[in-house]
């Protein structure tokens, strides 16, 4: 098998999955649910923050590739859990389907204006990082977060969104190996910085009350009133 095999797989995978949680939602009335203009700033604040920290990410990660050789992709591969963190961060907070992808898709546009080295690319790789991120909640109709989906989400991300970016910096060459394992790695960052920043960076900003009229602002609400009831 080689390397370009191995994406095709990859992409069927992906495919695969998002007929899954399409299939899973269908006639529940959640594939397609509107967003308050409170959700689309939250959505887009966050998407933003996220892209404007991305891109010192994002030249961090070329100066590993610079200086690391070989090993710089996957040293690269191990700190681009950061670049996961609002497609996640939005699901958690306003819980409604399709708020990763819109909030990765503003991070990739942030990334490109405040001048990411790797240019328009990452609009797409901001869309389909999103993409994956939203159907780790969808497998379970947008009504379990734990925090074992919230990493699922983390994890899933990278699952398309390194495609592009193997081509981009011509890894491909490296080898079936290699590109497992650097696919390993960011599934693996994915899933470490959503375990460690979403929930408490989504619980902290409700409890401060700048998410009235969320999902986790009514969620933190109630556990307050329960609070103060017992």
């Amino acid at each position: 098998m080689n390397v370009g095999t191995l994406y095709g797989i990859v992409v069927v995978i992906g495919a695969i999955l998002a007929l899954f949680a399409y299939m899973r939602n269908r006639g529940t009335g959640t594939v397609v649910i509107g967003f308050t203009l409170m959700e689309i700033v939250i959505m887009a604040i966050i998407g933003v923050i996220n892209g404007v920290l991305g891109t010192p990410n994002a030249m961090l990660g070329r100066l590993f590739m610079t200086f690391s050789g070989s090993y710089g992709f996957l040293a690269f591969a191990a700190i681009c859990g950061g670049f996961y963190i609002s497609g996640p961060l939005c699901a958690y907070i306003i819980r409604k389907p399709g708020a990763a992808t819109i909030a990765e898709t503003m991070n990739g546009v942030a990334q490109v204006l405040s001048g990411n080295p790797n240019g328009v690319m990452v609009l797409g790789a901001g869309f389909l990082q999103g993409f994956m991120s939203d159907l780790a909640f969808a497998f379970y109709g947008y009504k379990r977060w734990t925090l074992g989906v919230v990493a699922l989400s983390g994890a899933l991300a990278p699952l398309l969104q390194q495609i592009p970016e193997v081509y981009f910096f011509g890894v491909g060459d490296m080898g079936l190996g290699y590109n497992l394992l650097a696919l390993a790695i960011r599934m693996v960052s994915g899933a470490v910085y959503a375990i460690v920043l979403v929930r408490p960076i989504a619980r902290g900003l409700a409890k401060a009350g700048v998410l009235r009229g969320t999902a986790i602002a009514d969620e933190e609400g109630k556990t307050r009133l329960a609070g103060q009831v017992a």
